[in-house]
C-alpha cells in the first residue's frame, strides 16, 4: 500500500498534470501573439513532462518498497502505469504529429487514473491465481491494461473528431491544434487496432486461465469485456463500408471505452476482481 510520501508525490502530478491541462485549454481562448502562444504551448508541455517524470519515479518508488517489480502488482500500479502511458504517449503525439488539442481530451482521463489510485490505491490487487503459470498470468495483466491504453487514445481521438465535425457542420473555426478530420479518423484507427490485438490476447490468456481453475460459467466481467470486443471489431472492420466511417466510428471508440472502464471497475472493486 502506498505510503502518506507517496500520495504527496501522486498529488504532486495530478497538479503538474492540470496546470499543463489548463495551460493549454487557456491558448484557445485568448488572443494573442505567435511567441506567447509557443511560451505557453512550451509550459504546457513542460508540466505534462514534469508529471511523467513524477509517476515514474513514484512507480519506481512504490515497487522498491514493496520489493515488487511487476509493472501491474496492485491497484495503485495499475492506475498509475494507465495514466502515464497514456500521458507518455499523448507527449509524443503532440511533439511529432502537430495534434496540439489532443491534451484537452486526454489529461481529464489521466488526472481521473490518478484519482482513482489515490482512492483506491490501498486495496489489494485482485490477481488471477498462476495456475498456469506466473508468465501467464503476467501476460495477460500486460495485455488487458495496454489495450486499455489504447482504447483510451481511441475514445479521445473520437471525441475530437465529433467536437470538429460538429462545428465544421455550423461552420464555425477550428483551430489547427485539432487536426484534420484524416488524421483524427486515421489516429483512432491505429490504436483501435492494436488496442483489439492488445485485448484479444487477453481475453484468450484470462479465458485459459479461468478454464484451469475450473470455472466455466460467464461472469459480468467476461460478458463486459465480450461486448467491449465485439464494438471494437466493428469499430476496426468500418473501412469494409465506407458509409459506417468518420462520426459513427467515433462514438463507437467512445462507447466502447465507457465499456471499458466499466470492466476495469469490475476487476478493482468487486470481490475476487468478479471473476
Amino acid at each position: 500500500m502506498p505510503t502518506t510520501a507517496q500520495l504527496a508525490l501522486l498529488l504532486l502530478a495530478i497538479a503538474l498534470f492540470a496546470v499543463g491541462g489548463a495551460i493549454s485549454v487557456a491558448r484557445l481562448w485568448r488572443d494573442r501573439a505567435e511567441t506567447d502562444d509557443r511560451r505557453l504551448r512550451v509550459t504546457s508541455r513542460v508540466c505534462l513532462g514534469l508529471g511523467i517524470v513524477a509517476c515514474v519515479a513514484l512507480l519506481a518508488w512504490h515497487s522498491a518498497s514493496r520489493r515488487q517489480w511487476l509493472p501491474v502488482g496492485d491497484n495503485f500500479d495499475a492506475l498509475i502505469w494507465l495514466a502515464t502511458l497514456l500521458a507518455m504517449f499523448t507527449l509524443y503525439v503532440q511533439r511529432h504529429h502537430r495534434l496540439g488539442a489532443l491534451d484537452w481530451f486526454v489529461m481529464p482521463l489521466v488526472i481521473l487514473m490518478l484519482v482513482i489510485a489515490a482512492i483506491f490505491g490501498r486495496t489489494d490487487y485482485h490477481a488471477y491465481h498462476p495456475l498456469v503459470g506466473g508468465t501467464w498470468s503476467w501476460v495477460h495483466r500486460v495485455t488487458a491494461y495496454g489495450g486499455a491504453v489504447a482504447f483510451a487514445i481511441a475514445a479521445a481521438c473520437g471525441a475530437m473528431y465529433v467536437w470538429t465535425s460538429g462545428r465544421l457542420r455550423l461552420k464555425q473555426a477550428v483551430g489547427p491544434q485539432f487536426g484534420s478530420l484524416e488524421r483524427l479518423e486515421h489516429l483512432t484507427m491505429v490504436s483501435v487496432t492494436l488496442g483489439f490485438a492488445l485485448l484479444t490476447l487477453g481475453m484468450i490468456t484470462g479465458g485459459v486461465d479461468m478454464v484451469a481453475r475450473g470455472k466455466h460459467t460467464p461472469t459480468p466481467k467476461i460478458i463486459l469485456a465480450v461486448v467491449v470486443w465485439l464494438i471494437y471489431a466493428v469499430v476496426l472492420h468500418a473501412p469494409i463500408n465506407p458509409s459506417f466511417r468518420g462520426r459513427k466510428v467515433a462514438v463507437l471508440s467512445m462507447i466502447g471505452f465507457v465499456l471499458m472502464l466499466g470492466t476495469i471497475v469490475a476487476v478493482l472493486m468487486m470481490p475476487g476482481g468478479m471473476s
